[in-house]
């Protein structure tokens, strides 16, 4: 998954960023699960797909890399400097929150259905879906969160 998420932005950097994203959103999952009592088996975190986590996180990346690359302000500069790294961070991540934020609620939205199940049914598929559910969750809070704070800190 890293090297495609690598080959696909062309950023050793930003590819690594957004990897970074699986193990906290798994962590967040896993901490919501203990919660709520949600059982982790095959089942459960069988579901999980690690191109649903990371989509935000790509979103927001790829934005910021497009704006560095193509800012009129800093073609003939090397180097930005903090606050000027801050600031196309910002107005890149502020632009494509939109998106990102509606992705993840339309992949949520897939999944309301199977919260409605009752029976053997729900007894089989209700953690599978509140899984999928908490590590959305956590990926969404990262890539709103996280990935704009670390942007600016690895990726030049």
């Amino acid at each position: 998954m890293i090297f495609v998420l690598v080959i696909f932005l062309g950023n050793l950097r930003a590819g690594l960023l957004v990897a970074s994203v699986i193990p906290l959103a798994m962590l967040f999952a896993i901490i919501m699960m203990n919660l709520f009592g949600v059982s982790g088996n095959l089942m459960s975190l069988g579901a999980l797909d690690f191109g649903l986590i990371v989509d935000g996180a790509v979103i927001i990346v790829e934005a910021v890399m497009h704006q560095l690359g193509h800012s009129k302000h800093y073609q003939g500069i090397q180097r930005l400097t903090s606050h000027q790294m801050d600031t196309e961070v910002k107005y890149s991540a502020g632009k494509m929150m939109n998106s990102a934020v509606f992705g993840q609620v339309i992949i949520l939205i897939v999944y309301l259905p199977i919260f409605t199940l009752e029976g053997i049914e729900g007894k089989m598929f209700m953690p599978m879906a509140q899984t999928v559910a908490f590590a959305l969750l956590g990926a969404f809070i990262l890539s709103l969160t996280y990935i704009p704070m670390m942007s600016t800190l690895v990726i030049e």
